[in-house]
């Protein structure tokens, strides 16, 4: 009889623990998979495009012209990135009017994988009027806010007879206007990306323009695009010689030389890099000696679609570690006094056997 009531008590006892357990495992796997939920709900809201406001453009379209002077290709709307330049092309570069909101137009999306030291501009375009905007550094950090015109007109980078607006944008780090110097010398816009070298700009400029009458290239433009950019005479001449493999470089050297103005004459005595730009490694490093500018004919005459020295804005994204949650412990504790309990009923029940 004894022994019957002990198994009884015992079983008892299982049953209870177990659902002690079972609901506190329940109630873990409820949690788990709301922050499952939460996780999927937010990827989906995680869209990659951005806005543009055209204001009193008053656009029933606006291109997004978007391009990596990195790795020299242009983004598109149905083809991702691509090595032809696509400016002009409204198939693939065209925005979505939102719905509510006259003149604002969200991009396609734009994949930055693999590009988050990269020197990527945009161009907003409105087709039916050709009016653009200047220049501007995009990344990651643009998705989900808006750009718009902030009344400043600059002369546009590679037509000195057109312009182009500047923009603002409503968030995000390191977004703004290039700083570039223009095809009559002016030096326009802020920042100059991380990952550009200021004396391979000017050299660019000089080698470039120096021939052209209407740029105007002279000692003293020379030499103020060089303390503007900061770097040395030097540091630009170093450069301007590593394109002596051009066809036209014999003719133009001593020329650039005397703009230029270095004050040692071999490229072996000084450095190529700024003092500004002295931490930037990297995986961007060929984009110090890139200047692609691609030009694009736009009804019957030839337009800009960008220059070479961007905003300082390409942040590199680092994934944070999640670290496993210890979780609810009340299930635990229940366990433990369950078994406090049973030792205490058998105990009491074998003393109460014995006498």
């Amino acid at each position: 009889m004894n022994k019957k009531f002990i198994s009884l008590i015992m079983a008892a006892l299982l049953a209870v623990s177990a659902a002690a357990v079972s609901a506190s495992a329940v109630e873990t796997d409820e949690k788990t998979a709301g922050a499952e939920v939460s996780a999927e709900t937010a990827a989906d809201e995680d869209k990659k495009t951005f806005f543009f406001d055209s204001g009193n453009w008053n656009s029933q379209s606006i291109n997004f012209y978007i391009w990596d002077t990195t790795k020299g290709d242009y983004a598109t709307g149905n083809n991702g990135w691509v090595s032809d330049n696509t400016w002009g092309s409204k198939k693939k570069l065209g925005g979505t009017a939102v719905e509510g909101k006259p003149g604002v137009f969200e991009s396609y999306e734009v994949d930055f994988s693999g590009r988050e030291n990269d020197a990527i501009y945009v161009i907003f375009h409105d087709p039916d009027s050709n009016a653009q905007t200047f220049d501007a550094l995009i990344n990651t950090s643009v998705y989900g806010h808006t750009a718009s015109r902030n009344g400043v007109t600059y002369e546009n980078p590679e037509d000195s007879k057109k312009t182009a607006e500047g923009v603002n944008f409503d968030g995000g780090d390191g977004l703004g206007i290039a700083k570039v110097i223009t095809s009559t010398g002016k030096i326009q816009g802020d920042i100059i990306h991380p990952s550009l070298d200021p004396a391979q700009i000017v050299a660019d400029y000089v080698f470039k323009y120096q021939d052209n009458s209407e740029a105007n290239v002279s000692k003293e433009s020379v030499q103020n695009a060089i303390a503007e950019f900061g770097t040395t005479a030097d540091a630009v001449w170093e450069k301007y010689q590593t394109k002596s493999g051009e066809a036209d470089y014999a003719d133009k050297e001593a020329k650039g030389k005397e703009f230029i103005a270095p004050t040692s004459g071999s490229s072996n005595d000084t450095s190529s890099t700024s003092s500004d730009n002295s931490s930037s490694t990297s995986s961007t490093s060929s984009t110090g000696t890139s200047s692609t500018k691609p030009t694009t004919t736009v009804a019957g005459s030839t337009t800009t679609g960008t220059t070479t020295a961007t905003t300082s804005g390409s942040t590199t994204t680092t994934g944070s570690t999640d670290t496993a949650s210890t979780g609810d412990t009340r299930g635990v504790v229940a366990f433990a006094g369950v078994l406090i309990a049973a030792a205490g009923t058998i105990v009491a029940t074998r003393k109460k056997i014995e006498d």
